[in-house]
């Protein structure tokens, strides 16, 4: 699967998600709405995808399963921006080292190493690591095929239906 990022990606260009404040990249999201975020992710999704195949990169990704639970270990440059794919099913999102915003149509956050959290179906990421990231989700799963189980938990297309509030 390949993950996509722009170093520094349009961060002057008026309306950018990603902005230079006060010496930090920040996300831009003026309306809060989870509609209006969702509409920025998708935008930003599909420039990153019209990059030239040289400015895209496939991330290191580590897979692990173990009795019906599977684990996806994301390694995030420092400077990388990316976006990753809508999740199907509820997982936990673990920063086991790093820095890294974090986006969704929810809100946005910044954290650090050693911060967990839930995401509900539904929910895409978009991250920019300020530091070497790893980024972990966990999943619950009984099938043993990884790609059968990337096919169950996320996927490149809304369900319409879910919008997160």
């Amino acid at each position: 699967m390949k993950v996509t990022y722009g170093n520094g990606f349009a961060m002057t260009k008026p309306g950018a998600l990603l902005v230079l404040k006060d010496g930090e990249v920040v996300f831009n999201v003026p309306d809060q709405s989870p509609a209006a975020i969702r509409a920025q992710i998708r935008a930003l999704t599909s420039s990153l995808l019209d990059l030239p195949p040289t400015e895209q990169r496939d991330f290191d990704v580590q897979h692990t399963l173990i009795d019906g639970v599977y684990t996806r270990t994301l390694f995030i440059p420092k400077g990388s921006l990316l976006v990753g794919k809508i999740h199907l099913k509820e997982c936990v999102n673990i920063v086991a080292k790093g820095d890294i915003s974090v986006l969704t149509e929810t809100g946005a956050g910044r954290f650090q190493a050693g911060h967990v959290a839930v995401s509900q179906p539904g929910i895409q990421k978009v991250g920019y690591a300020h530091e070497d990231t790893v980024f972990i989700n966990v999943f619950r799963t009984d099938e043993t095929d990884i790609e059968k189980i990337e096919a169950q938990v996320a996927t490149t297309e809304y369900a319409e239906d879910l919008i997160c509030q």
